[in-house]
């Protein structure tokens, strides 16, 4: 209102960035406009904030994605009003199911400006509906202790419900009037506006929500079906960076049972001593079927095992940990949320060696697929992900894309050798953002990383090149062109007579002419030892290097035809 201190909305600006700098944001991904204006000046003065200004919302959004997945700590995106939030809204989705901490600060217009029809404006309220855990509208900055308060005890609890109990993406609307620009206390009055800012952010914060509990009688039921197992295994889907390594693995070697890690679930690599393993699950699951499945992480992305759960095997099958309920195949006997290692310390299982039939059937797997992919003269995927993860040191950050490249890793690359830590968008298994993604994780951790994806991700990502070429770490971007989306190959509709260009959808992007237009190193090869000269050249390099790996069009669908398709459930 016009008798307001002058100094309301930088006061209210700086009040509302330091609460959620000391809740616990450290890094603000602006893309800048002019009603954000306050809310960036202010976090541009607040110290302890980290400020990337990323043009395009979408890429920004998946940035922060990247840093939410390395950090554990939910970065702010930050924008003007109109239509640069709803830019945000794929990364939304994908923070939402991934269960990765967010928070989306929108700048808006007076209530007045939206009625009347003002430019720039669109009802931002709940924007993101259901895929956000909390929703606030700040109204406009008012000069009182209660409503500075109440902004304070917003931010707070927006950070918190961000970080949990059920990690996820919450919205604070801000709206602002002008003038925007920041202003001085110079009167009695905006100086003690000012105080009674100051007053508030020495108030306690509140306490965080309260945990889940475990449930007795599920846990007594895990107990009695491994007492009676004879193959039971611990299938371990994708799962976030700083999941309870250790604890899983002295679970596993603990109860004897067969572990089953995809490579997302930063289980495949690395030092899995004393632990029975078989990760070609895949080949051999029909012919040497489990008794009992102890799954962890999020929804598996073998697609074998998908079906044969569809098929209603007679297996007993228990989902454990996390916050949100996935049994998508309704076949579990019990889904258990809550802290994954206090479930499996509070899990009474029998000491044993892991099933011998299991690991059997697995080595005689991983011959089949290294006989299959040595015969091969040509780089084919299955040799160029294989040589890419041989060439990863000791806690490299890997980050693998959906459709083939993801599974290419599950279905051609052994486990074990240097640790790795996994990024995936496994959330909703969507392609977009990718680059943008590995780029924030990139900058967020300083250390060797690289990404894996098709050749149609990086079409839809490639003005995210923009954000990767400010990386000064070393981040291999290996494109696996294969002239389009070869997955397609691989499914029942490959089987019917239709154009399959009309699925594949081959880029006509010169990599090259990409790489260059953002100042990005890049190597394009065909044969493994360029592909090594390569990545070499890329992990020395401190910055971005964009690799285009050219492989037979069809080789994936016939690599993946000439191993034999498992056989239906038994």
């Amino acid at each position: 209102m016009s008798d307001d201190p002058r100094n309301l909305l930088t006061v209210w600006a700086d009040l509302l960035l330091d609460t959620l700098a000391s809740a616990g944001i450290t890094d603000v991904i602006a893309s800048p406009g002019s009603r954000s204006t306050p809310f960036l000046l202010a976090a541009s003065r607040h110290a302890s904030l980290r400020v990337h200004t990323i043009i395009d919302e979408r890429s920004a959004a998946f940035f922060a994605l990247g840093i939410a997945r390395t950090t554990h700590r939910p970065p702010l995106l930050l924008c003007t009003s109109g239509t640069a939030p709803a830019h945000y809204f794929p990364a939304v989705i994908e923070a939402s199911e991934a269960e990765l901490p967010l928070v989306v600060l929108s700048a808006d217009r007076p209530l007045d400006l939206i009625r009347g029809g003002a430019p720039q404006t669109t009802d931002q309220t709940k924007l993101y509906g259901s895929h956000a855990r909390f929703f606030c509208d700040l109204g406009e900055p008012r000069p009182t202790q209660e409503a500075l308060h109440e902004l304070k005890r917003s931010a707070e609890r927006a950070v918190s419900l961000a970080l949990g109990p059920m990690p996820g993406p919450v919205q604070l609307n801000a709206r602002a009037r002008k003038p925007l620009e920041p202003c001085a206390a110079r009167t009695d009055e905006e100086r003690a506006l000012a105080q009674r800012a100051a007053q508030i952010r020495e108030l306690a914060p509140e306490p965080d929500p309260a945990a889940l509990d475990l449930e007795p009688s599920a846990l007594a039921l895990i107990s009695e079906a491994l007492h009676r197992a004879e193959r039971p295994v611990l299938l371990a889907g994708p799962l976030p960076t700083n999941a309870p390594r250790e604890a899983i693995l002295d679970f596993a070697a603990r109860a004897g049972v067969t572990l089953l890690a995809e490579a997302t679930s930063q289980l495949r690599f690395g030092a899995r001593k004393g632990v029975c393993v078989a990760d070609a699950f895949e080949r051999w699951l029909t012919d040497v079927p489990p008794d009992v499945i102890l799954e962890i992480g999020a929804t598996p992305t073998c697609g074998a095992y998908l079906r044969w759960l569809d098929a209603r095997p007679k297996v007993r099958r228990f989902v454990l940990g996390g916050t949100r309920f996935r049994d998508p195949s309704g076949t579990a006997e019990a889904v258990v949320l809550g802290d994954l290692t206090k479930i499996l310390a509070s899990i009474d299982a029998p000491s044993r060696d892991g099933a011998s039939t299991i690991r059997d059937a697995d080595q005689r797997a991983w011959t089949q697929i290294d006989a299959a992919v040595a015969e091969r003269a040509e780089l084919t995927e299955a040799l160029a992900v294989r040589r890419l993860i041989a060439a990863l040191p000791e806690g490299a950050w890997l980050g693998l894309g959906n459709s083939l490249p993801i599974r290419h890793v599950d279905r051609y690359v052994r486990g074990g050798g240097p640790l790795l830590r996994v990024l995936s968008q496994r959330g909703v298994n969507g392609i977009d953002g990718c680059i943008a993604a590995s780029a924030g994780a990139a900058m967020a951790t300083a250390e060797p990383s690289a990404l894996l994806i098709g050749d149609v991700t990086f079409a839809h990502d490639v003005g995210s090149l923009a954000v990767a070429a400010r990386v000064r770490s070393p981040l291999s971007i290996v494109v696996l062109d294969n002239g389009g989306g070869r997955i397609f190959e691989q499914l029942p509709i490959a089987q019917t007579p239709v154009d399959m260009t009309l699925f594949t959808t081959p880029s006509a992007i010169d990599m090259g002419n990409a790489a260059r237009a953002f100042g990005i190193a890049f190597e394009s090869v065909e044969h493994v030892a360029g592909l090594d000269a390569a990545l070499v050249g890329a992990l020395e390099r401190p910055a971005a290097t964009l690799i285009q790996v050219r492989v037979p069009p069809h080789g994936a669908a016939e690599l993946h035809r000439s191993l034999a398709e498992p056989r239906g459930p038994r």
